[in-house]
């Protein structure tokens, strides 16, 4: 019973945050997509930092890096094909952009879960993919 409901609470989590990613994008919704850009690479950050000091497990960290490069690539596919507003078409395909590099960036890390040096030379360029989307949510 409890992996029913288990179950039955994670589709409809996927389906609810599947919606979340449709529609045109106007500003409100760049605001919200670039913070959730942001948010996906400090959390890549934080586990690139814990890998590299060795404070991270092998699973988890291959897991939860997979996880977050995969919604990070979700992002960048929904912002390139989704219809825009106009006058952030730049500011959406610039997110669309970002969000396609952080996917990239984690899924090093996800290939990579125990290499300390890997880890280390994502920690920079993902702080500054957080930089960037917070400035593209502004």
């Amino acid at each position: 019973m409890i992996v029913v409901t288990y179950r039955l609470g994670l589709a409809l989590l996927v389906f609810v945050l599947a919606g979340c990613n449709g529609g045109t994008v106007d500003r409100h919704a760049l605001k919200r997509d670039a913070e959730k850009v942001g948010s996906l690479a400090t959390e890549g950050e934080l586990l690139a930092n814990d890998v590299s000091k060795g404070a991270s497990t092998e699973a988890f960290a291959r897991v939860h890096a997979k996880e977050l490069a995969g919604a990070a690539f979700d992002l960048a596919r929904s912002l390139a094909k989704r219809p825009t507003s106009r006058g952030i078409e730049s500011d959406v395909r610039k997110l669309s952009k970002l969000a396609g590099k952080v996917s990239k960036e984690l899924e090093q890390l996800h290939l990579h879960p125990t290499d300390r040096a890997v880890a280390k030379s994502l920690e920079k360029p993902l702080q500054d993919d957080a930089d960037a989307a917070d400035s593209l949510a502004k």
